[in-house]
């Protein structure tokens, strides 16, 4: 969900590493989806291994006292060791958790890919109904056509904003990219010092370039990818950024700089696109944003010119998979199924469910809660269903290109646009360095 500067690019620079060594051990055959057709036997009985991060690690416990019959073992790790581990169990034939969640939703291409053949398809495993409740949650966690994994939950992004304040100043929300930049235009000269966003960190690419569909991870086949920074979908949020960062209606800083922070708690961010979680976990906290009881509220995203929806783009949510080397997969299905699906687990999760059914029943926490200025559920549920689908994922990461190019260059005090050639450039290689070909 939530990673720092450092540990965003530590833990691309880990899983670049990690794919580039993976397809020098598989001969630079090729990335596509190819899973051995020799299966493990099957034992019903046999124990399970489960790989978590601590988040996580109670609903897995909670598994655990209302299913005796299931023995398994809990085990909290890395994430960003995941894929150099799986590598040392291929090489070794042994040692491979049953059960993943993984924070990295990225890491499916890979992990589903021949370079790593890890996961198991969950297409017939996974119940067609149960499948028909996470809506288009899972279509990210379908790789090649098949599915190789659950969504834990949707990070969303939607347009927060502080209610009062909105109704002093006597503005009104945007409901497009061009009112968006309109209102910065007149809150840089009518309100000097206030922001309407940040554009200063890697969440640049989900809240603005992923929204609008620039295609950075635009999957046209098991071994093709469409980069094109020059497309309209990304020289359109360049134009929008750009003369905000000029006038200082935009931070160059990222969300979580002291700088933005002390904004927060002096209640000058107006409003801030970003993910489905920013409520609980940025503006509500008091080392962060202390944002005070009945002024925070949600907003649809505003709608991009010639976009006939107003698409989010998607800061994070987790992934459930289940090995392929599993020697009881119908229970290792079981613990993931539930994980991701279950009322009496998410509706007290911390993030938006992907699963319809208790994302419904975790809203009931909202609609009581005093810390928003209205229930922002209807409006995250309605973005969870519009997550641009131009990106889908692929087996490079882009968080540290993206950091080292666009964001870069903003944060010096440059332009979005002045770091485009270098992004293409870097991300084009980087695709390539795994088997695909750039289009």
């Amino acid at each position: 969900m939530l990673r720092t500067p450092l540990a965003a690019r530590g833990r691309s620079l880990a899983f670049t590493s990690a794919l580039v060594g993976g397809l020098l051990l598989a001969g630079c055959t090729g990335g596509s989806s190819s899973h051995s057709s020799s299966a493990p036997s099957q034992d019903p009985k046999a124990p399970i291994v489960v790989w978590t991060d601590s988040t996580r690690q109670p609903g897995f416990q909670q598994f655990q006292k209302t299913h005796p019959d299931v023995k398994m073992t809990i085990e909290t790790y890395d994430p960003s060791s995941l894929l150099t581990k799986i590598q040392l169990f291929n090489r070794t034939g042994q040692g491979w958790p049953d059960v993943v969640f993984d924070p990295v939703p990225n890491d499916v291409a890979a992990l589903a890919s021949s370079l790593y053949d890890y996961t198991a398809p969950l297409d017939t495993a996974v119940p067609a109904d149960v499948l028909q409740g996470f809506g288009t949650a899972n279509d990210t966690c379908t790789v090649d056509g098949k599915l190789y994994c659950l969504k834990n939950d949707l990070a969303q992004t939607v347009l927060w904003y502080n209610k009062p304040l909105m109704a002093r100043f006597g503005y009104q929300l945007p409901t497009t990219w061009d009112q968006y930049q309109q209102l910065g235009e007149r809150v840089a000269k009518e309100h000097p010092g206030y922001i309407i966003g940040t554009a200063g960190f890697v969440f640049l690419y989900y809240d603005f370039l992923w929204s609008s569909g620039c295609p950075l991870q635009t999957v046209k086949g098991p071994d093709e990818v469409h980069i094109d920074v020059k497309d309209r979908s990304c020289t359109r949020v360049a134009g929008m950024l750009d003369p905000l960062l000029a006038d200082g209606s935009v931070s160059r800083e990222g969300p979580f700089d002291p700088d933005v922070v002390a904004l927060g708690k002096a209640q000058k961010i107006l409003m801030m696109p970003g993910a489905s979680w920013y409520g609980d976990f940025v503006f509500k906290p008091t080392a962060s944003y202390a944002t005070p009881n009945g002024v925070l509220a949600a907003a649809p995203m505003p709608t991009w010119p010639g976009a006939d929806k107003n698409y989010s783009g998607a800061t994070g949510g987790g992934i459930y998979m289940v090995s392929s080397h599993s020697h009881n997969t119908a229970a290792a299905v079981q613990v993931a199924q539930w994980m991701a699906t279950s009322d009496d687990y998410q509706t007290t999760a911390p993030t938006y469910p992907a699963y319809g059914p208790a994302a419904e029943a975790w809203a009931k926490r909202l609609s009581t809660d005093p810390f928003y200025a209205a229930d922002p559920f209807p409006v995250l549920q309605a973005q969870a269903a519009l997550i641009n689908p131009a990106e889908s994922v692929t087996r490079y990461p882009i968080e540290a290109t993206v950091s080292g190019t666009v964001v870069a260059k903003i944060r010096s005090g440059g332009k979005v646009e002045d770091g485009f050639a270098d992004l293409q450039s870097q991300l084009a290689a980087l695709a390539q360095s795994v088997g695909y070909a750039v289009t």
